[in-house]
C-alpha cells in the first residue's frame, strides 16, 4: 500500500512539473539558446522575459528566432491595430505571426510589430505617471566654509492622446555665510497629440536668478511639436512655439517681448550586449527663446549628461549644463558652464 502511495505521489509530482513546464513561454534566440518563462512586453527593439534564474532580461529583438507563448499575447502594429498572437517568428522575409496551430500566419515587417503585451495607455486605458528627483548636497568647514544645495526634478503624466510634464530647478550655494548663487526654474507644459507623432502645445514658464540681475521671467504660448520616438529605450522629440514673455530686472529696465521659443528632447539606454539587464542613458535637453523684437537677445540652455542606474530606483548622474544669455545684465557673464555628480530616483 505505502508503495502505491509513493507511486502515485511520485507521478502526481512528475504530472505537475510537466504541466508547469507547457505552460511556460519558450523564447529561442538565434545563436540556439532555448529559454523558458514568460513574456513581460517588448517596447521597440527591446523583449522582456522573465525567467526563474536571472529575473527578467531584457533582450535585443532582433536577436529572436522565435517567441511561443501559452496565452496569446497583445500586439499593437505601428498603425495602432490591436491583434493577438501566440508564435511569433523573425524570417528574412519579416516577423510572421500566428494566433494559433488552426489559423492561418500574417507576415509584418519588424518595425511593424511595435509592441508586445503594450501599456494600457497605449491602448486607450489609463495612464502612466513617471518622475525623477535628483539632489546634490554639499557642505565644507575649514579654510574656506561652502554650502551648496542643487535640485533638479521632472514629473510626467502620459494618456493616449494627453501629456503633462512639469520640469524644475533649485540651485542656492554659499561661501563663507555669503551667498553666490541663487537661481531657480519651473516649466510647466501640455501637448496634445493629433497623430501618433504630431502634437500641439502650449507652455508656460518661470525662472529667477539673483545674480544675473533677473528678479523675475514668465512666459508662455503655443506650440507644435514632433515626437520622432517614444518608448523606454529612446525618445526624441522637437518642438517650437511662439511665446510671451515678461521680464523685471534688479537694475536695468523691465521688458517685455514676443519671442520664437524651441526645445530637443533626446534620452536613449545604451548598453552593448545581448541579455540588457542593465543600462546606461544618454540624455540631452536643450531649450532656447529668441526675441523677435531684438535678435541679438539669444537664451540658449542645454543639459547633457549620463545616468547609471543602482538600485531600487536610484540613480546617479553625471551631468554638464550650460546656459547663455547674451541679453544678461553688464556685470554678468553671458555664459555658465556647470559640471554636477548628482543621486536621485526615479519611477
Amino acid at each position: 500500500m505505502s508503495r502505491r502511495i509513493l507511486c502515485l505521489a511520485l507521478y502526481t509530482l512528475t504530472a505537475l512539473l510537466f504541466a508547469h513546464s507547457t505552460l511556460a513561454d519558450e523564447l529561442l534566440l538565434r545563436d540556439g539558446s532555448r529559454i523558458l518563462g514568460t513574456v513581460k512586453q517588448k517596447e521597440g527593439n527591446t523583449l522582456e522575459f522573465k525567467t526563474s534564474f536571472a529575473g527578467t532580461i531584457k533582450v535585443d529583438w532582433d536577436q529572436v528566432s522565435e517567441l511561443r507563448t501559452d496565452q496569446p499575447a497583445q500586439v499593437l502594429l505601428s498603425n495602432d491595430e490591436v491583434i493577438s498572437a501566440s508564435v511569433f517568428k523573425n524570417g528574412t522575409d519579416g516577423t510572421i505571426l500566428q494566433r494559433g496551430p488552426d489559423t492561418p500566419p500574417h507576415t509584418f515587417s519588424p518595425p511593424e510589430v511595435a509592441f508586445i503585451n503594450p501599456e494600457p495607455w497605449r491602448l486607450g486605458r489609463g495612464f502612466k505617471f513617471t518622475g525623477r528627483a535628483n539632489f546634490a548636497l554639499k557642505s565644507e568647514r575649514g579654510n574656506t566654509d561652502e554650502d551648496e544645495i542643487d535640485f533638479d526634478g521632472d514629473l510626467l503624466w502620459r494618456r493616449q492622446r494627453d501629456r503633462f510634464t512639469l520640469m524644475g530647478e533649485l540651485e542656492h550655494d554659499k561661501t563663507d555665510g555669503k551667498t553666490t548663487t541663487d537661481d531657480w526654474k519651473l516649466n510647466g507644459k501640455y501637448d496634445y497629440f493629433v497623430t501618433k507623432k504630431r502634437f500641439y502645445g502650449a507652455l508656460v514658464f518661470a525662472e529667477a536668478d539673483e545674480f544675473a540681475d533677473l528678479t523675475l521671467r514668465v512666459g508662455g504660448g503655443p506650440g507644435i511639436g514632433y515626437q520622432f520616438f517614444e518608448s523606454r529605450e529612446l525618445n526624441l522629440s522637437v518642438e517650437t512655439g511662439l511665446i510671451r514673455v515678461f521680464e523685471d530686472f534688479k537694475t536695468q529696465d523691465n521688458d517685455r517681448y514676443w519671442g520664437a521659443g524651441w526645445m530637443i528632447n533626446f534620452d536613449k539606454y545604451v548598453l552593448p550586449g545581448l541579455f540588457k539587464s542593465y543600462h546606461l542613458q544618454l540624455y540631452h535637453l536643450n531649450r532656447g527663446l529668441w526675441n523677435l523684437y531684438d535678435t541679438s537677445d539669444v537664451i540658449w540652455d542645454t543639459w547633457t549628461g549620463l545616468r547609471f542606474p543602482l538600485i531600487l530606483g536610484l540613480v546617479a548622474s553625471t551631468e554638464l549644463k550650460i546656459e547663455y544669455d547674451s541679453g544678461a545684465a553688464p556685470d554678468a557673464d553671458d555664459l555658465d558652464t556647470t559640471f554636477t555628480l548628482k543621486l536621485g530616483y526615479q519611477w
